[in-house]
């Protein structure tokens, strides 16, 4: 080291050098905070994921939800509100498409067949049409708790963004969907914007917000805290030099290195400049006491001979303990999440930077500036006796009460093995926000009052084309929709190709009346009437002798079903074909005589329009509904759509997945097959995000929106997926779990064996290095116990107290080992010394306390109150990492002075006495 040393300017000039150059590549730093950047490539839900997004395309979006402060959102001015909204978010760049109640699709019946049209054609003015308006919204579920709320006082847009736009461009996208949402407030509005991608945004901002605010926070306090220590200003300046330098080169070989900042590793510059400072803090704070031991007159060659004595004495423990930290920050590279692992990487090289500047800029700059002060005759040097009274209290009153104390550990394992088990493991991203920031706020509105704003996909995949139009997929998946629902509060709703199905199906189905009233409020005129040989053009050809008998129509319209009226309601004449029902398919009786009944033919009647009800029949329909009901907790929605598919109201019997061969006039389950199928022809809207092929698909999403963001919740959601799929879908059929719900979720997964692997990577690397450096086995278990000491009250506190171990407070165990290893390690080296010199333990133990103690809980207190500076911080992740790192820096700089020694006189191992 000596030799290195003669070359004091030279390392200076080097290290300048390399800083200047890194410092010029913090510009080239990059925000990235999407879930996927969470997760290796690997993972199973990152490739699911992928996969989906291949098939249906991105599913980044924005979600604003629109509030009416009085009144509700059906009025025509709150209509044409978001009619314009709607307009003009579409025209922002990089919006792909906008969807709300002013531009939704709505699958209608008439008396030609299914229509496709806009929600809203024109903007309603009368109470009339609003009322219209109203009811086509209200007709049909899946609009509710997403295009309106249930007290309908709010509505929301979805808006979809174009795939692969930038971070940048993301960020400017949201910004202006704020500043047109923001001009509607005076409008008697408030809005609302969450969803993945303005989390993401805002992430990105708090982050910025966070290093612009706490790093010159930590830098006051570091600064003032040395200063105190230290009362001269050339040590605070030292100190604060190297823990900047080894800052700059870490986070500017990230941006050299295009690796992007995230949320952890907004933590690097504060973790370096708390923890790098430990190892000026002992090399300057040793080398004032030996100035300080100097008697007289001290010339420039003692000065500088004591610069070399402090490098001697204290090489061995600041090697040891940079060695140890990096080992502990390095463990954290062998976790999966790709943050984690990053900041691991790069925190574990900032701290081999600082050990190197420490150990070499240090030494360098103190022989330079006692050259140019030479002529300085002025001593201003006093031994640093700050804490030596506390910490020979603190010694005298455990050396004399060794079996309290002993009591006293055991009782606190005890107590934190306990409350270890209470620690919840739970990360959703919008969680890592405050309660009272905006975007909290906004999530919190959508999932009381709309479906919810965390999203789940699942694909099910068939083995053919054309698969997923079989009944049998069709109804599995609609059944499972609804047992999500059913057993799930946190679903708020799901929807999948099979909701658009049963909506055909009915409307394919509406009773005539029903039918021409539509056909007629829309303004057109019927066409392919029945001609006079029979024939009609018809939605679904049967068999060529159904073509050759000649179906009906859509709606069977003929003069006798007009003179014969329609039956009643509860009852069905036994000669149907002889009443005047309108059917959806309607034969020939000697046709279907010959057919020996091998056709269903469907009875399509609805309401009766011109008979009143007798009190009797209206109660017998009340109850005949209730009686069909599965239970009787019923809303008044649900009552309605009984009353409604009893009397099938506008085909609401068929409102269902066609599946019942009695029902429909095909022969096998390959023509309710083709039915599927040619609805799909007919449909005019895209289905482009429900399905792979508008025709032949064999892959299909469905959608569970939920109105919980927590990861908890959506593992046992998934799994509920899962299990129902295997157990009741049919055979063929694949089916998996994908959506920015299930990434977080595999993040939180990850965290615990993360948490696992690291400790284990770092407890053995400390116990390595420690017994090779006094080589002795048994030195290494004694230089775990203090950490795993402090690393217990950590868990403990997470699992009284509530905290979540989440991707912050994940790090919390590895910062811990690598930061307080360094007591242990400094004070069994100086034990070590003084034990050389006198067999008195009691002398040793409060010699060694007072040498180095001072300095392990100034260097505990100084980063104590480094992390401490996160609880400012806009992240509950980096709040609680602040503050448990905090309480790990006091319990193991506590631990190295009592238990250690404690554990040192009662066990005399060899190691300690050994000469090395």
């Amino acid at each position: 080291m000596k030799k290195i040393l003669k070359h004091d300017r030279l390392i200076i000039t080097i290290i300048a050098i390399i800083t200047l150059f890194f410092a010029f590549q913090l510009p080239k730093i990059e925000i990235d905070n999407d879930i996927m950047t969470f997760l290796p490539d690997s993972n199973k839900s990152v490739i699911v994921n992928n996969k989906m997004e291949d098939i249906f395309g991105s599913s980044e979006n924005m979600i604003v939800a629109v509030k009416v402060r009085n009144g509700n959102i059906f009025t025509s001015k709150n209509i044409k509100l978001i009619d314009q909204m709607t307009e003009e978010l579409e025209a922002i760049k990089n919006v792909d498409e906008v969807t709300s109640f002013s531009n939704s699709d709505y699958i209608e019946g008439t008396s030609e067949g299914m229509v496709v049209e806009e929600l809203v054609k024109e903007i309603p003015e009368s109470e009339s049409e609003i009322t219209d308006f109203k009811s086509r919204l209200l007709s049909w579920d899946f609009y509710k708790n997403n295009l309106y709320s249930n007290n309908f006082k709010a509505t929301q847009l979805l808006v979809s963004l174009k795939d692969g736009i930038s971070a940048e461009q993301e960020d400017n996208l949201y910004y202006d969907i704020k500043e047109i949402t923001n001009k509607y407030e005076q409008e008697n509005l408030t809005t609302y914007i969450a969803g993945t991608s303005a989390i993401n945004v805002l992430l990105g901002d708090k982050m910025i917000e966070d290093v612009k605010y706490l790093i010159p926070f930590i830098i006051l306090i570091l600064f003032l805290a040395l200063f105190l220590f230290f009362r001269k200003i050339l040590p605070v300046i030292l100190i604060m030099l190297t823990v900047s330098i080894s800052t700059i080169w870490s986070v500017g070989l990230m941006a050299m290195l295009g690796i992007k900042m995230t949320l952890v590793s907004t933590v690097i510059p504060v973790l370096l400049l708390a923890v790098g400072s430990a190892y000026g803090i002992h090399i300057l704070s040793h080398y004032y006491d030996y100035l300080a031991a100097e008697k007289g007159k001290i010339s420039l060659q003692r000065r500088q001979e004591i610069v070399m004595k402090t490098v001697d004495s204290m090489g061995k423990p600041v090697l040891l303990a940079g060695l140890t930290t990096v080992a502990g920050f390095g463990s954290l590279a062998t976790s999966k999440i790709v943050p984690i692992k990053n900041f691991g990487l790069f925190t574990a090289l900032g701290i081999l930077v600082a050990f190197i500047i420490a150990i070499l800029m240090i030494p360098a700059l103190l022989l330079v500036i006692n050259r140019r002060n030479n002529n300085s005759n002025d001593r201003n040097y006093s031994e640093v006796k700050h804490f030596e009274k506390l910490i020979i209290k603190l010694h005298n009153f455990y050396s004399q009460k060794s079996i309290s104390l002993l009591l006293i550990i055991f009782l606190i394992v005890i107590v934190s093995l306990v409350g270890m088990d209470k620690i919840i493991i739970d990360s959703p991203l919008i969680n890592m926000f405050k309660e009272n920031t905006e975007i909290r706020q906004a999530d919190k509105f959508i999932n009381n009052n709309f479906a919810g704003s965390s999203i789940l996909t699942v694909l099910v995949e068939g083995n053919e084309k054309g698969s997923l139009t079989n009944p049998e997929i069709l109804k599995s998946m609609e059944e499972m929709q609804n047992y999500l629902m059913a057993n799930n509060q946190e679903v708020g709703k799901a929807s999948s190709i099979s909701t658009f199905i049963k909506r055909m199906n009915r409307v394919m189905h509406y009773p005539s009346t029903a039918a021409e009233n539509n056909q007629e409020a829309a303004g057109t005129e019927k066409q392919d009437q029945q001609n006079s040989d029979g024939e009609s053009s018809s939605f679904y050809k049967g068999s060529d002798n159904n073509a050759e008998s000649g179906i009906s129509s859509f709606y069977s319209n003929s003069e006798k079903e007009s003179s014969a009226g329609t039956s009643s309601f509860y009852s069905e004449s036994e000669n149907s074909s002889e009443t005047s029902s309108s059917s959806f398919y309607k034969e020939d009786q000697s046709k279907q005589s010959e057919q020996n009944n091998s056709e269903a033919v469907i009875e399509n009647k609805g309401p009766d329009t011109k008979n009143n009800l007798s009190e009797y029949e209206l109660v017998s329909l009340l109850n005949n509904a209730l009686a069909e009901a599965d239970s009787l907790n019923l809303s008044s929605e649900e009552f309605v759509g009984l009353i409604n598919k009893k009397l099938n109201y506008k085909g609401a019997k068929y409102n269902e997945i066609p599946y019942d061969l009695s029902k429909y006039p095909v022969q096998n389950r390959q023509g309710l097959k083709n039915l599927v199928s040619q609805y799909l022809l007919l449909y005019s809207g895209s289905l482009d995000d429900m399905i792979n092929d508008q025709l032949e698909p064999d892959k299909a999403r469905m959608l569970i929106q939920l109105n919980n963001p927590s990861n908890i919740v959506t593992a046992r959601i998934k799994q509920d997926i899962l299990d129902y799929g295997k157990e009741n879908f049919p055979e063929n059929y694949n089916l998996s779990v994908a959506g920015h719900a299930n990434m977080s979720l595999a993040a939180n997964e990850l965290i615990i064996g993360s948490q696992i692997n690291s400790i284990i990577v770092s407890f053995i690397i400390v116990f390595i290095i420690v017994a090779l450096a006094y080589r002795s086995i048994i030195a290494g278990i004694y230089g775990v116990i203090p950490l795993a000491f402090s690393l217990l009250i950590n868990f403990a506190l997470m699992g009284y107290t509530g905290i979540k171990l989440d991707i912050g407070t994940a790090m919390v165990a590895s910062v811990a080992i690598g930061i307080g290893v360094d007591y242990t390690i400094h004070f069994l080296d100086k034990y070590h010394e003084n034990r050389l010199k006198t067999d008195d333990l009691h002398q040793v133990t409060r010699n060694t306390l007072i040498s180095t103690g001072k300095a392990i809980i100034f260097n505990a207190l100084s980063v104590a109150a480094g992390f401490l500076v996160l609880l400012f911080s806009n992240f509950y992740p980096l709040v609680y990492l602040g503050l448990l790192i905090a309480v790990t820096m006091f319990t193991s700089s506590l631990a190295s002075m009592t238990i250690l020694p404690l554990i040192l006189k009662i066990f005399k191992p060899k190691f300690i006495s050994k000469k090395l």
